[in-house]
C-alpha cells in the first residue's frame, strides 16, 4: 500500500471533517508503514479516529481503512476516550487541544 498523509484523508465527506492529526506513528513522527491517530467529528460530534497509512515500500493501496479505494478513519468507541486520553499516545503538546475540544 503506498503512504498516504493522514492529514489528508477526508472521506466520507458527508460525515468526516478532520480537526487534527494527532499522532502520526510511533517511530519517527512521519506515519510510514505506521499508524496515526486524529481529533475530528463524525456527523457533528466530536471523536478519536485511527488508521494504518500504508508503506512508501508497496506503491498500490491507500492504507486501512479504505472505503471503494478511498482513504478513511476508523472511528473510535467513545467508551475507550478516556483510555486514549489517560495514556501517553497523545503528545503533550497536544493534549490541551484534546481537552479542550472534548469537554
Amino acid at each position: 500500500m503506498a503512504y498516504i498523509d493522514p492529514k489528508t484523508v477526508i472521506s466520507p465527506r458527508a460525515k468526516w471533517k478532520l480537526i487534527e492529526v494527532l499522532r502520526n506513528g510511533a517511530r519517527d513522527g512521519k506515519g510510514d508503514d505506521d499508524a496515526a491517530i486524529a481529533i475530528g467529528e463524525w456527523d457533528g460530534k466530536r471523536v478519536f479516529a485511527v488508521r494504518w497509512n500504508g508503506t512508501s515500500e508497496d506503491k498500490a493501496g491507500v492504507g486501512s481503512p479504505q472505503s471503494r479505494g478511498l482513504p478513511t478513519w476508523f472511528i473510535v468507541p467513545s467508551w475507550m476516550n478516556s483510555a486514549i486520553i489517560d495514556s501517553n499516545i497523545i503528545p503533550d503538546g497536544k493534549r490541551a487541544l484534546v481537552t479542550a475540544l472534548l469537554n
